[in-house]
């Protein structure tokens, strides 16, 4: 598969992507929720006694933009199981060329969705510090918060394909989005606090790490980053798998 085709196909896989309301739903949803998070960070962060030129409050207000990663991984399952939830899936490999080129075409829709989310969680968590410095002089931005407002950039990137991945392997919309949502929500969390030194090697529980969450028992940021890949190759490689394998009508 050449370039050229491959960036055609890309092409017509993010029409998909941009049609209909579901993907703006997704960032509307997802800025909502961040904001309101963000604010409520502010407004707890103010009433406690700082040292000067401490970014502490900064730095979670940037880290509340975090949430978007959900929305991320939603997007990047939907970018799969929009075509197997509406029988199109088939027709969709007829279209491309093959189950190659539909996989690496749904790839690329999903990493260049997922640095949308990124930009928005940067603009969002940029404008959200910059109106809490405003807000009060005694707030300071630092060196802590601009590698959290990274983190939280590369958490949207590592999240979109974690979904992707998901959305491969369980072929369903509902279904994935409720799996994404319970993991993220319930699952990883409530082992967390269950068994925090297996839980660190969890993949939401890594991305904590790369966010720059605080919490004690996580991994430092490279060897999250590590856990983060080895999850994704992991899951990519199953999905490539079953995709290639399974029946697709």
């Amino acid at each position: 598969m050449t370039t050229a085709t491959l960036v055609r196909h890309s092409r017509a896989e993010m029409l998909k992507v941009t049609r209909g309301r579901a993907m703006l739903g997704l960032v509307l949803g997802g800025v909502l929720w961040c904001v309101l998070t963000s604010y409520g960070y502010y407004v707890d962060g103010v009433k406690i006694p700082l040292p000067p030129g401490s970014g502490a409050v900064t730095g979670q207000v940037v880290r509340a933009w975090m949430m978007l990663l959900l929305f991320s991984a939603i997007a990047g399952a939907m970018i799969v199981t929009r075509d197997f939830s509406q029988g199109t899936i088939s027709r969709t490999v007829l279209a491309l060329g093959g189950r190659r080129e539909a996989f690496a075409a749904k790839l690329v829709a999903t990493v260049l969705t997922s640095a949308g989310f990124a930009v928005v969680a940067v603009v969002g968590a940029g404008l959200s510090g910059l109106v809490a410095l405003r807000s009060n002089a005694q707030l300071v931005w630092d060196s802590g918060c601009t590698q959290t407002l990274l983190g939280v950039a590369a958490c949207m990137m590592l999240a979109g394909l974690w979904g992707l991945a998901v959305g491969w392997l369980v072929r369903n919309q509902t279904l994935s989005v409720l799996a994404i949502v319970i993991m993220v929500v319930g699952v990883e969390p409530a082992i967390q606090r269950l068994v925090p030194d297996v839980a660190q090697f969890l993949f939401t529980i890594a991305l904590s790490s790369v966010y720059r969450d605080g919490k004690p028992d996580l991994l430092p940021v490279g060897a999250a980053l590590g856990v983060c890949a080895v999850w994704i190759a992991g899951l990519g490689l199953a999905a490539r798998t079953s995709f290639f394998r399974r029946d697709v009508g």
